[in-house]
């Protein structure tokens, strides 16, 4: 099945509307699902029934892929059918023992399993009580999740599919590929610098948590966080994820600020998590004084850098730590989850990370690997398209002030000059945009003319509510509503992910939605 199959309209340029449901980009592994209207993301997240029966996809680390949830339900009858609860699998032993031990279960809870030939590892749930909420909240925070890929072969090798996914993939020594390509466009000295992941959260995770334990032997076992960042990285120190401390400097352009509480806390910071740019809000912090900061209070910073990406900034120089989700730019095929963590070889805790790593994170599954492998040959060319299309955007966008009152991006007014300090060349200011409307979000959402849902990074242009998808408990009272209006956020703001069709046609697509009629 594709975007293109029964339930879409549009033209040949891959500019299209899809149909409620349909898993985008329609590869049996899509991390992502359409949700074409305002009242379908209202549904979708409020867990309406009528809603649900016609969206049944979500992204993979939130809802669990059908192939997972099968064999969830084969390993749970394997375990032992006549036992209360659920199976929760998981990538790896690993992963399993740390869900259960946050989530306060026994250690005999952690099962291994072989299905159809494959030793599987995960979390025996139980039946009442916050156990499995817990669970299944830390494999979804840290990116620990069975692979649907995995999952397909589990059910294929066990005569229950009928056939697998046929794709583009790369089966030699595609570790090595992917690394070697990471480390070339990072500009580290070599692959050994690079370690692929489970997912981009899952590099988080497992770098925060390096850095940790690096730390804690010092006594320093606090992070600072800048700004209103992705909300799963949030996640990891609100919900002690992760077994520290964290203090948050809400705006991330007061430098004042930074460097007040990075003093105050010194001798307890073990590090900084700051995102280039960040997500939702797209602003970009600077990485330079944020250098200067990290090296008088002695501690680690660590980047994000999956929404700029490696071919538009050099990061590297001001980093001990960078993190990229490959399931967006790095691929642009919304196929496949993987992730890695880069370590910046000029970083005091250079060794240390280098050892302390591999502890930490589940390495990604195979074919997952090999996908990734073949997706990320075109990774530089992909980003040179993206990068003209949003400029143009940016310029349509611009001739509408009487809808659009602003748009988040890094080349907009406060972040600029920060972007610039580390960008590749002045016209590379990567493909997301948050598009602040001065008209009801259903005004546009409803009328856009191309794929609609969670995630980014894809080579086809996206679209999506974000404050709906990543924030509707706040969105749902008077209190979580003035919480997203202190960081510039409300309901009626677009996400825009510009992938690398022809600019003129992106333009064409966005100018017909925002006429009136």
């Amino acid at each position: 099945m594709s975007p293109a199959a029964s339930g879409t309209t549009g033209s040949a340029d891959g500019l299209r509307h899809i149909a409620a449901g349909r898993p985008v980009p329609g590869s049996v592994h899509s991390v992502s699902v359409s949700i074409p209207d305002v009242a379908s993301v209202i549904g979708y997240e409020s867990h309406d029934p009528a809603t649900l029966s016609r969206i049944s996809w979500g992204y993979p680390r939130f809802r669990a892929h059908p192939y997972v949830a099968r064999v969830a339900e084969l390993a749970a009858r394997e375990d032992g059918g006549e036992r209360d609860g659920e199976l929760l699998p998981t990538r790896s032993a690993h992963a399993a023992r740390a869900a259960a031990a946050y989530a306060g279960l026994p250690p005999d809870a952690v099962r291994d399993l072989t299905l159809g030939g494959h030793v599987l590892s995960g979390v025996r749930l139980p039946a009442g009580g916050p156990g499995a909420a817990r669970a299944r909240a830390h494999v979804m925070h840290t990116g620990g999740h069975l692979s649907s890929r995995q999952a397909e072969d589990v059910l294929w090798d066990a005569g229950l599919i009928d056939g697998r996914q046929v794709e583009e993939t790369v089966d030699e020594s595609p570790g090595k590929a992917v690394t070697a390509a990471l480390a070339d466009a990072y500009g580290v000295p070599g692959p050994e610098y690079v370690s692929l992941r489970n997912s981009g959260m899952n590099a988080v995770a497992a770098a925060i948590e390096a850095v940790t334990e690096i730390q804690r032997d010092s006594g320093r076992r606090r992070w600072l966080q800048l700004g209103w960042i992705f909300f799963d990285t949030m996640h990891l120190f609100e919900k002690k994820v992760v077994d520290a401390e964290h203090t948050t400097v809400p705006d991330p352009f007061d430098l004042a600020e930074v460097a007040r509480v990075a003093a105050a806390h010194a001798g307890e910071l073990a590090g900084i998590v700051a995102e280039i740019p960040s997500n939702p809000g797209l602003s970009v912090p600077d990485l330079p004084a944020l250098r200067e900061i990290a090296d008088r209070a002695g501690c680690a910073l660590v980047v994000d850098a999956t929404i700029a990406t490696p071919h538009n900034v050099d990061v590297v120089p001001y980093a001990d730590v960078v993190c990229e989700s490959l399931t967006k730019y790095a691929t642009g095929s919304a196929d496949v989850l993987t992730g890695a963590v880069v370590v910046a070889p000029g970083s005091p805790f250079a060794r240390d990370l280098l050892t302390v790593l591999p502890r930490y994170g589940d390495e990604p599954y195979r074919r997952d690997t090999a996908r990734v492998a073949a997706r990320i040959r075109g990774y530089a060319e992909r980003m040179e398209r993206v990068n003209a299309g949003a400029l143009a955007l940016v310029e349509c966008l611009d001739r509408h002030p009487d809808l659009v009152r602003g748009t988040g991006w890094p080349l907009d007014a406060r972040s600029a000059a920060n972007y610039r300090k580390v960008a590749r060349r002045p016209d590379a200011p990567g493909g997301l945009l948050m598009v602040d409307l001065k008209v009801p979000l259903e005004q546009v959402y409803d009328r856009l003319a191309v794929a609609k849902g969670p995630s980014f990074g894809a080579e086809f242009t996206m679209a999506s509510p974000q404050v709906f998808i990543a924030h509707y408990d706040l969105l749902a009272t008077d209190r979580g509503r003035a919480a997203l209006r202190e960081r510039g956020l409300h309901r009626d703001m677009l996400r825009v992910s510009v992938g690398t069709e022809p600019p003129e046609a992106v333009v064409e697509t966005f100018e017909r939605a925002l006429r009136p009629g």
